[in-house]
């Protein structure tokens, strides 16, 4: 079988990249190649990752740009695509460690359950008996969201589907990349891997989990470089572009009731509980994607040629979003637990 090449960026990562790679170099049970992109980082990173890894499996490459996560993927896709006839390409995160059998499981699982996106099974770094995800799941809202996240591990041991994986550690089929494309260039570092997985669902590809291929994650160590105000607008204005670019029309009509429903409530809760940040990241959001309707447009006409499985299909594997929202206003705004938002910024 051909080696699986496995991409990786560092970015000002150092001793990130390095623990990262030392354990994917004691995998077991399968051959395997490392693309590592330096992007753009600080104090010479690249002239000592190649010096350090010139006679490893690894492959370091450069950027003297900072690509962003999706711009730097997509260069690495392009890379493997073009070298590489591996029937799957693996993304991995620099903030990890591996289990050996990490990457052996995903293509056996990749294999038996005839699956195109294969989620690991990720745990936090620093707590290893909670999940940091098990792949994707997608509100009818639009919102699409980590399953599992901070709950226990042991609630996670089974193989199932979901809406498509963290590529922080994700499993991608080649023949499906090249029919729909890898990530769209139009995200930079956040919600690229979530659109990639609607589309793939969409276009009738098979997303699952495999809790065999386990994955220690530091959980945002990266974003949290970037996470502000202007971050939670861009991930808020992705969810509705991701939406609207993708889903048939009839599942947005049907969707409507439960969107405006939902917009009005957080308005109304924001003016209540005097939230103006989370106010102008919704408003700056919808009026992002307003601005986008040609590009949304473009893109519905430029992916029409391809099979779109039914409505009713894809309105199965939807998450009606009103008791989601309700824990979270429950956790929010009567507990006072923190957000992302408020978690992250300044």
């Amino acid at each position: 079988m051909e080696p699986i090449p496995i991409a990786i960026i560092n970015w000002n990562g150092l001793a990130d990249t390095k623990e990262c790679i030392s354990s994917v170099l004691a995998s077991k049970g399968i051959d395997y190649t490392i693309h590592l992109l330096d992007n753009a980082s600080d104090n010479n990173e690249y002239d000592e990752l190649s010096q350090l890894y010139k006679d490893t499996p690894v492959t370091v490459h450069y950027s003297d740009v900072n690509l962003g996560f999706t711009g730097g993927s997509n260069l690495l896709f392009d890379i493997i695509l073009k070298e590489s006839k591996s029937e799957y390409i693996v993304l991995l995160n620099n903030d990890t460690i591996v289990d050996e059998l990490w990457l052996s499981e995903l293509v056996k699982h990749a294999k038996s359950k005839k699956s195109h996106i294969v989620s690991s099974k990720m745990i936090s770094y620093y707590n290893r008996d909670a999940m940091d995800n098990a792949g994707h799941m997608m509100l009818n809202t639009g919102e699409i969201i980590p399953i599992g996240h901070a709950r226990s591990k042991t609630e996670h041991n089974d193989p199932t589907t979901n809406m498509g994986a963290c590529a922080g550690a994700a499993l991608y089929n080649r023949n499906m990349l090249e029919e729909i494309g890898v990530f769209d260039p139009v995200f930079s570092t956040g919600y690229e891997d979530a659109e990639l997985g609607l589309r793939a669902k969409v276009f009738g590809y098979n997303c699952t989990y495999c809790p065999s291929a386990i994955v220690y994650h530091k959980m945002g160590s990266s974003i949290r470089k970037i996470f502000n105000e202007d971050y939670s607008t861009m991930i808020q204005t992705s969810i509705l572009y991701s939406y609207f670019k993708l889903l048939p029309k009839a599942n947005i009509i049907k969707a409507l009731p439960s969107f405006v429903f939902k917009t009005f409530a957080m308005i109304i809760i924001d003016v209540l509980f005097f939230r103006p940040k989370y106010l102008r990241v919704l408003f700056k959001s919808w009026s992002n994607v307003f601005k986008m309707r040609h590009k949304i447009t473009a893109e519905r006409k430029r992916l029409k040629s391809l099979k779109k499985i039914s409505s009713s299909k894809i309105s199965s594997e939807l998450v009606f979003f009103l008791w989601f929202d309700m824990v979270r206003f429950w956790n929010i705004i009567i507990l006072r637990k923190s957000s992302s938002i408020d978690s992250y910024s300044n």
